[in-house]
């Protein structure tokens, strides 16, 4: 339970926040999300504590205008520094953690009566390797970053351009002026001319380097080491859990988590936890691996047996693939799709046998990196720059022959029945300059029982919160594929909204003549309705296809297409810019946009009076991982449209229409073009939990309005369609 000091001390911090903060009131809903957080850490475990019911977790949605934020923020802090845990607060999104990382934490840290320090916690990616911009910027006259003999006048110009912005990063540098941090940098770096002065951890030599006093990322690692609160990102939380020990981050076992946007978390860990390699790439690759031992060896003048069992497994691993690219070839599985999926149960036995062997061999050319880079390191002090440059060219082929071995340890993987399967599947890849190349692919359906084995089993304690955790009216969605269904007392709660949909929003659904499933004539009358339905400022458009958004954009006439802003003719940035810009002077403004401008994207008061929906956002089931999360469903008797579709859906289109109200003084609208949501028994179940908004069902012979959006809920399967 709460302590009595940790309750006042939450007290002082609540009223330092009205004091400091102009405007800003407690309201009931954020103060109860305050008390069930503060509840929840109360029972955070100890180190060696089992996980048990899940009481030490808390399940929060809170929408737009909640102050989820410091809900959270908050108690966390008080219970972390109370209890003496580390506190990690991780986002989704860029944008939200440079909010978190400065305005939020330096605000509490300004205003509360708790001391505490925060760092932002980073890949090693993210930050210069000195040694490596050393040798950069004093071999970059001589060499012209391999730039100025080129056979163009444009590379050729390029060189001199590249020489002196790397000068000018070391001088600033050297100086104190920047602190290697790529976010922070002095001046513009393209991609090409970062990687080579940054590294990962395959090509870094840690405390044996003779820069480690003047690394970037190693002082920002200290900084985090000693940050009471860390504010990081979901993928590097990911990479922290499955390679503990390794990570910036603290253990888990130390740690509270509060996880913001956490509707994101468990796509990622099924992204985080799957792997893929090329067969013809991989081929290539393993020649240059060779090269790389050889030369290391030589080098350093270690041990040539590295260079022969290295090259002995490299041959293996070769013919195998060479083999697997012949028999892909030779079947008849990519004529008609570009993927061939297998299904549950073993692989044929072609496949089988030459994965059997990649990943024997591969596990064996494994151990030969990890000595030879073991002898590398006993050599680095001596050795210089040139046990730097050796481990960041090893590096590069470590991280591919990871990913290999990786995907056929997923590929060859025992699947018992009773959990969720592996998908794997071949498809063709013609990028990277070599067509007629394949991709073996493999991941989970689900990453939940990873969450729930790296992640939930381990944590301290853990706050995940969103504005969509909901869909469907429960929370029986985000529980399956997050892992945290399988915990019996988790702390629940729904963070009532500051906003009064009834009278701020009011939800249309136009008397359309044609359905999304007649795709050519859903889009001419789309194009034909949306004049009429452009407000006096900011008009949203949310499409789930962009071919139909670019046909529509074609449709529309030309005083709307000048207005109209497409995703995709220009960066998402520079869109918003514009569209904000076009507002401020009161002109009108429209956003043609995708998925991603269905989340994320914060346009108050006049910038988005209305958002469309062209169409419904259910997701095409047509590639090999949403094939294989069907045929799961199926398998154990479920219906995956009603499992998977419809509540899927129905989180994207809760998504899209939080576009609308952002704050309190917000109004508009929002149109529905897809009749479908009246006209299908499922349409109730996608508006459960939606906004209470006014909701306006236009029919051919009128208007029928229903009273809010639960009683439309309820009475939308018995609405007859009339044309």
């Amino acid at each position: 339970m709460v302590r009595d000091a940790e309750k006042q001390l939450i007290r002082e911090c609540i009223d330092a926040l009205r004091e400091g903060i102009p405007g800003f009131k407690s309201r009931r809903p954020q103060m109860e999300m305050i008390a069930a957080v503060a509840n929840t850490l109360s029972r955070c475990r100890a180190e060696d504590e089992q996980a048990g019911n899940g009481d030490h977790l808390a399940i929060v949605e809170a929408g737009t205008g909640t102050g989820k934020s410091f809900g959270a923020l908050v108690p966390a802090l008080v219970m972390a520094k109370s209890r003496h845990k580390r506190l990690v607060v991780s986002s989704s999104t860029v944008a939200l953690q440079h909010q978190y990382a400065e305005k939020d934490a330096p605000t509490l840290q300004r205003l509360l009566p708790l001391q505490f320090s925060f760092a932002v916690a980073k890949g090693r990616r993210r930050y210069a390797c000195t040694v490596k911009l050393q040798a950069e910027g004093k071999q970059a006259g001589q060499r012209g970053l391999d730039l100025a003999g080129a056979s163009t006048a444009a590379a050729a110009d390029e060189a001199p351009r590249r020489v002196a912005v790397l000068r000018d990063l070391l001088v600033s540098f050297d100086g104190g002026r920047w602190n290697g941090d790529r976010d922070e940098l002095p001046i513009p770096v393209v991609d090409e001319l970062w990687d080579r002065i940054t590294t990962d951890r395959q090509g870094c030599s840690g405390s044996k380097c003779p820069e480690f006093s003047r690394c970037p990322f190693q002082a920002a690692r200290q900084r985090v080491k000693e940050a009471d609160l860390v504010i990081a990102n979901h993928d590097l939380v990911l990479s922290a859990i499955d390679m503990e020990g390794a990570s910036v981050l603290p253990a888990a076992q130390e740690t509270i988590y509060v996880f913001d946007e956490a509707h994101s978390l468990a796509a990622k860990a099924v992204e985080h936890f799957s792997a893929r390699h090329a067969i013809r790439g991989a081929v290539e690759w393993l020649e240059g691996a060779c090269n790389a031992v050889r030369d290391a060896v030589l080098g350093l003048r270690l041990d040539e047996q590295l260079i022969r069992d290295s090259r002995a497994s490299s041959e293996r691993i070769e013919r195998a693939l060479r083999e697997l690219h012949r028999c892909i070839h030779g079947t008849n599985g990519f004529e008609e799709k570009r993927a061939r999926r297998f299904k549950a149960g073993p692989l044929p036995a072609w496949c089988q046998g030459a994965g059997e062997q990649i990943l024997d061999a591969g596990e064996g050319l494994q151990k030969t990196f990890a000595s030879l880079r073991e002898h590398v390191l006993e050599r680095a002090a001596s050795a210089g720059t040139l046990a730097t440059q050796i481990l960041s060219v090893l590096g590069f082929y470590v991280v591919r022959l990871d990913n290999l071995v990786d995907t056929w340890q997923l590929m060859l993987a025992e699947q018992p029945d009773d959990v969720a399967p592996i998908a794997r599947w071949i498809e063709r890849h013609d990028g990277g300059g070599r067509p007629g190349d394949y991709l073996v692919c493999a991941s989970p359906i689900s990453g939940s029982d990873k969450l729930r084995k790296l992640l939930w089993n381990r944590a301290s304690g853990a706050v995940v919160m969103s504005a969509t955790l909901t869909s469907c009216g429960t929370f029986d969605l985000f529980l399956r594929q997050s892992g945290l269904g399988c915990f019996e007392r988790p702390t629940f709660l729904q963070v009532d909204s500051p906003f009064d949909f009834r009278s701020q929003a009011r939800l249309v659904v136009p008397a359309m003549r044609a359905e999304p499933t007649a795709a050519e004539q859903h889009t001419h009358e789309v194009g034909a309705r949306l004049p009429a339905l452009v407000d006096t400022l900011g008009t949203l458009v949310l499409f789930t296809s962009a071919r139909q958004m670019r046909d529509v954009y074609a449709l529309l006439p030309e005083d709307l297409r000048r207005i109209t802003l497409v995703q995709g003719s220009m960066p998402k940035g520079e869109m918003l810019a514009r569209h904000r810009a076009a507002v401020d002077r009161l002109d009108r403004s429209v956003l043609f946009g995708l998925s991603t401008f269905a989340e994320g994207v914060d346009l108050p008061g006049d910038y988005c009076t209305h958002v469309v929906i062209v169409k419904l956002p259910f997701s095409v089931p047509d590639s090999p991982l949403e094939e294989a999360r069907r045929e799961w469903v199926e398998s154990r008797g479920g219906s995956p449209f009603i499992e998977i579709t419809v509540p899927e859906a129905a989180v994207r289109l809760k998504q899209g229409i939080g576009r609308l109200l952002r704050t309190i003084h917000d109004r508009g609208r929002v149109t529905i073009l897809d009749r479908r949501i009246v006209t299908k028994r499922w349409g109730g179940l996608l508006m459960r939990g939606m906004p209470d908004f006014e909701v306006v069902i236009e029919r051919s012979r009128g208007l029928e309005r229903a009273d809010s959006r639960r009683t439309m809920s309820f009475r939308f399967h018995q609405l007859v369609k009339e044309r």
